[in-house]
């Protein structure tokens, strides 16, 4: 799942890490099965105007936003087995609690959601790893299939993505159009090595099966097809390569289209 940065329109920040919960499991799910929520984490759960809290551990701070990202309404420390909600929000940010009051968040304040560096997320990861505190609960920041034949690549793009916090998953381009039905997957890479004009071929079947899941095709040899799109080489446009899964990743973590809400 995609990670965002909450900050205020004047560039304050509410919650440093909030988890994009858009999609219908992730948003039943919630933050149902964690112990705690440590100050600067939360989720937002897009879109939604109502939640419950039944099965948590912990209260929370509870942060309605409308279409123009100003808050409507804020539940402060809402308990387990409670239900809130706000008629006419488009998002719910789930926050610990006690942190609307902490970092002075109100209602008419207006918010802008930032996509993180890998730079903040390489120090999430050495701050849990330095915490005495076992977190068994974090969440990658969203969730990349790698479809390809070659195991040094394999290798090369699970180096690449682990650092940018992204969870990898495995497959062949042949098992793709099969693998990206999986629902908890945001995107996928396509290695198509010396034979671009099959890696076209599946990818095109693979977004038949899925156009909501973005996929990035690497080749032996980069430049754009004649239809206009573009091909990474997969040794030496690397960073090319992961730029170009950041902003779709971004993109899709802001483009689901609002609708009723759900159950946290």
């Amino acid at each position: 799942m995609a990670t965002l940065t909450l900050r205020r329109e004047d560039g304050r920040i509410v919650c440093e890490r909030v988890v994009v919960a858009d999609r219908a499991h992730r948003r039943m799910r919630g933050l149902l099965g964690r112990r705690y929520l440590r100050q600067g984490e939360g989720m937002v759960l897009r879109p939604g105007w109502s939640i419950h809290t039944a099965f948590m551990h912990f209260p929370i701070d509870a942060v309605f936003l409308d279409a123009d990202q100003v808050v409507m309404k804020i539940e402060h420390e809402v308990r387990p087995w409670r239900t809130v909600s706000c008629r006419g929000a488009r998002e719910v940010v789930e926050l610990a609690a006690g942190e609307c009051r902490r970092r002075g968040l109100e209602v008419g304040d207006r918010v802008a959601w930032a996509s993180r560096s890998a730079a903040d997320a390489r120090q999430d990861r050495r701050e849990r790893r330095g915490s005495e505190i076992e977190d068994t609960d974090s969440e990658p920041r969203a969730r990349v299939l790698v479809a390809s034949r070659d195991p040094r690549f394999v290798r090369l793009a699970r180096f690449l993505l682990d650092g940018r916090d992204l969870e990898v998953h495995e497959t062949t381009p042949e098992q793709l159009t099969q693998g990206i039905l999986d629902d908890s997957l945001d995107l996928a890479v396509l290695d198509g090595a010396d034979r671009i004009a099959e890696a076209l071929r599946t990818a095109n079947a693979a977004r038949t099966a899925r156009p909501d899941v973005p996929i990035v095709i690497a080749a032996d040899t980069g430049g754009r097809t004649p239809a206009g799109m573009r091909v990474f080489d997969r040794w030496n446009e690397t960073e090319e390569l992961l730029l170009d899964i950041e902003r779709l990743l971004a993109e899709s973590s802001t483009s689901e289209t609002p609708a009723p809400g759900r159950l946290a």
